[in-house]
């Protein structure tokens, strides 16, 4: 975008907002001025939408100490923030994930990935008991493989969930308003993904489990709703 542009569209947004606030001939006149430097400059409506997005929610790198290096504590921030419109990256050895995205989405994504490790630890805490009490002892590598299952099945319910909500848009709202919903949601995530490319991101690698399905109910049952209300290394990227 042009220096002009850019400071048309500036002034584009100073006028809506006086247009928003003022009343009467003000209120007339500056929509009218906002209006002809619009057409002037071949401004759409959500070139100044994206402007004042980006103003009022940056993008960001937002860090958070996972408290542990596990593998399946990295997926489950990373499938929570792709719910929120971000993605993530991790550096190998340490126990901090690195969030991408709008600050809003950010903290949404952090606050969420909190409350859901807890909920995960929760039910593992409980599963191994149980297991303990039959067996008097646990199979190696069942608690990494009922979490990382548990982990799975959240991702599918906040994939669901994205979807419903689109959904529940088209039936109140119409067809066009849910798909135009989509569409900025779609593109919020992919500003995110195309910030955190920006960063020089290496490539992570897959980590193995064994599936559980006790893992897996209890993903299907965590209240996820309750939960909405350095180093020189690389940093891996899990798109």
């Amino acid at each position: 975008m042009t220096d002009a542009r850019q400071t048309a569209l500036r002034r584009i947004q100073k006028l809506q907002a006086l247009a928003a606030k003022a009343t009467g001939h003000e209120a007339d006149s500056a929509a009218r001025m906002a209006a002809r430097l619009m057409v002037r400059y071949e401004i759409e409506a959500r070139d100044v939408d994206a402007a004042l997005l980006a103003s009022t929610d940056p993008m960001t790198r937002h860090r958070m100490d996972l408290g542990r290096g596990l593998a399946w504590l990295r997926t489950l921030a990373h499938v929570v923030a792709l719910a929120n419109n971000c993605t993530t990256a991790y550096q190998t050895g340490t126990t901090r994930t690195t969030i991408y995205g709008r600050v809003s989405d950010c903290e949404i994504s952090e606050y969420l990935t909190v409350h859901l490790t807890r909920e995960v630890q929760r039910e593992a805490d409980a599963y191994i008991r149980a297991r303990t009490a039959d067996l008097g002892r646990v199979p190696r590598g069942a608690r990494n493989g009922f979490c990382h299952s548990a982990v799975v099945s959240l991702a599918g319910r906040l994939r669901a969930m994205r979807r419903e909500a689109v959904e529940e848009a088209a039936a109140e709202h119409g067809q066009e308003a849910a798909s135009n919903a989509l569409c900025r949601l779609d593109t919020r995530l992919a500003e995110a993904k195309a910030f955190a490319a920006q960063q020089g991101l290496g490539k992570a690698r897959r980590s193995a489990y064994s599936a559980n399905s006790a893992g897996a109910r209890a993903g299907s049952r965590i209240n996820i709703n309750q939960g909405l209300g350095g180093s020189s290394q690389t940093a891996k990227s899990l798109t």
